[in-house]
């Protein structure tokens, strides 16, 4: 594993046994040095995510107007591509039916069988799609095929994945990589390092319940099971 931003550890990306993509979930404690409550962000790591009704999907969505296996996303290095797999109550995009397989866009608002709206943004870096966010109200996803930069929330920093408003943040501050089924973040900055339960720390793997301080933000790691 190397430092620098170009690392891609797997054509693939990380999968769990059974197939699905890997997940963690962020829960941002304290932020500017001050607690808060509901800042929270569902991490999925693959190049392919199902969203539908069934437990097993990776993006579950428990209501009767959503199909078992609704819709698919699909992240390749060239464009972010979403298809309805015959859903009942479908899928469509800017209010538009989606009934093949589409390219999606930042901007772009994705609803799923008249149930919910997901508003869409897409990183690229190095050339190729990086993540793409999908934001609906409070629930969030952030899809990852390799790895993922966290930074300070500036419109400049348009290949930041996960932006954080907090001014002791650096633009770019820290990234999460995934390497052989383990996740490791490391510090972009020498003489900010990211502190990772209390102790600076250049690179560590990150493990279950982990708190993350980078800059004056607390965030909690648990990796799903």
């Amino acid at each position: 594993m190397t430092g620098n931003d170009s690392t891609r550890i797997s054509t693939q990306g990380p999968v769990a046994d059974d197939g699905r993509a890997l997940a963690a979930h962020i829960t941002i404690e304290r932020r500017m040095g001050r607690p808060v409550q509901g800042e929270e962000l569902r991490l999925l790591f693959g190049n392919q995510m199902m969203a539908g009704r069934d437990k097993t999907c990776d993006i579950c969505i428990p209501d009767d107007r959503i199909s078992r296996k609704h819709a698919l996303i699909r992240i390749d290095a060239d464009a972010v591509r979403m298809a309805d797999l015959g859903s009942t109550n479908g899928s469509s995009r800017n209010g538009e039916r989606v009934n093949d397989e589409i390219i999606i866009e930042t901007g772009d608002r994705i609803q799923l069988g008249q149930a919910i709206t997901y508003d869409v943004r897409i990183v690229e870096r190095n050339g190729a799609i990086a993540s793409v966010r999908l934001a609906s109200g409070a629930a969030g996803y952030l899809l990852a095929p390799q790895d993922l930069v966290i930074g300070f929330a500036d419109p400049k920093n348009t290949d930041v994945d996960l932006k954080i408003y907090d001014p002791s943040i650096l633009p770019r501050h820290a990234r999460i990589e995934f390497f052989s089924g383990k996740t490791f973040i490391l510090s972009l900055e020498p003489d900010k390092p990211v502190v990772v339960n209390s102790a600076p720390v250049r690179e560590i793997e990150l493990r279950n319940n982990f708190l993350i301080e980078i800059g004056n933000t607390l965030i909690r790691w648990e990796r799903e099971s």
